[in-house]
């Protein structure tokens, strides 16, 4: 290839799958270079679900939660044949989060983005609606929405929009060297294919300092934190469509979700690993979803009953607190030396907020292309 891009990004997660469409919607000559094929990573591993992160209210994340509130409206409407609204239940144990808590944590995630189509909260009595799930004890619960999503398709779906309007999207190729010049990078492929940019965009989500340090040969000025998140699949728990929120002793949740009509999803832990390759779920992990869901159901579980399971690596940017308290925000990490071409390093990111990502990327680069950078239009274009 002859040809200069305005834009390269290495990684096809969903947050280079996003930055992708986006620049090439305003006419940007963008390339996106992906070693496996797109959204085959952490991308197609998650919960699978489009939310505002109610529990990152305990840690005081507003901004971000009302982000993720707008963003989950957006991709309600941008997305509809890959989503779904699904209501989700908290049962209500008084020696963990006291009612006034929940409630006022409910009427935030109703509230702080703004209006929205999606139903509100509210309390129910888990007996009269839901009998035989859940033990006896549980008689009052929280009944709040959110989306469920296949995740790998919205990937799919963003890449695809990118190469109608002229993207070239490159598979199976790893990145193995970047000669770094005055205006341009030399982006050479593991077949030896030379590819030339003016800015480069490292979106490799857990491999992101990896492929700074290694390949890039750059300094990393930001540490990661990789947390692994493994959920177990069963046979369906109970018939109806609804989800559960159960809390645990540790303050930590875990999800209990209808997946593809007869099967629940459970899931998903929070453990510290130290290598982004081939994450597996373990003994440990599989005994805490399990009890997790003994403590709750009338139907108890066991190992015997986990017919499929499967974990992903987060990276979520370093902050020295413990796994489930950590930010899932993002940050960027801009290298503008004057004297040579840009830089862009994309730390953290959720599901959620991959289309707000993209136009942020836009804005942050606005120096350095010549787009109208308040020209954004992925909220308005179906995928």
């Amino acid at each position: 290839m002859n040809e200069t891009f305005d834009i390269l990004v290495i990684g096809g997660g969903i947050n280079g799958a996003g930055i992708v469409r986006d620049a090439s919607g305003r006419n940007l000559k963008v390339c996106l270079v992906e070693k496996n094929t797109v959204g085959s990573a952490t991308s197609s591993w998650s919960t699978k679900l489009i939310h505002g992160g109610l529990r990152y209210l305990e840690n005081y994340e507003f901004r971000l939660v009302r982000e993720s509130l707008k963003e989950r409206e957006v991709i309600k409407k941008i997305a509809s044949d890959i989503t779904t609204p699904i209501p989700f239940i908290i049962p209500y144990q008084k020696s963990l989060r006291p009612k006034w808590l929940i409630k006022l944590g409910l009427f935030l995630y109703d509230n702080l983005g703004g209006k929205m189509t999606i139903p509100k909260s509210s309390t129910i009595n888990i007996k009269n609606e839901f009998p035989n799930i859940l033990k006896d004890q549980y008689k009052t619960g929280f009944q709040y929405y959110d989306l469920q999503i296949d995740d790998k398709k919205l990937v799919e779906l963003n890449v695809k929009d990118a190469e109608k309007k002229g993207a070239t999207i490159i598979e199976n190729r790893e990145v193995i060297r970047a000669n770094r010049n005055k205006n341009v990078w030399d982006i050479i492929l593991d077949d030896n294919t030379l590819l030339k940019t003016k800015i480069l965009i490292n979106a490799a989500g857990p491999w992101i300092n990896d492929t700074l340090t290694k390949v890039l040969k750059q300094n990393s000025k930001k540490s990661i934190r990789l947390v692994k998140g493994s959920h177990i699949i069963t046979k369906s728990l109970y018939r109806q469509k609804k989800a559960f929120t159960l809390q645990n002793e540790d303050s930590r949740i875990i999800f209990v979700i209808p997946y593809k009509d007869e099967y629940s999803l459970i899931g998903t832990t929070e453990t510290e690993v130290f290598s982004p390759e081939n994450p597996k779920i373990d003994n440990s992990e599989i005994d805490y979803l399990i009890n997790s869901v003994n403590k709750y159901f009338i139907k108890q579980i066991s190992g015997d009953d986990v017919v499929s399971s499967y974990s992903g690596i987060r990276p979520l940017i370093e902050d020295f607190k413990e796994a489930s308290k950590v930010t899932r925000d993002y940050v960027f990490d801009l290298n503008e030396d004057n004297s040579q071409a840009p830089l862009l390093n994309i730390y953290g990111g959720k599901l959620t907020t991959y289309r707000k990502l993209a136009e942020n990327v836009i804005l942050t680069l606005k120096n350095h292309i010549d787009v109208d950078s308040n020209d954004s239009w992925t909220a308005d274009h179906k995928l």
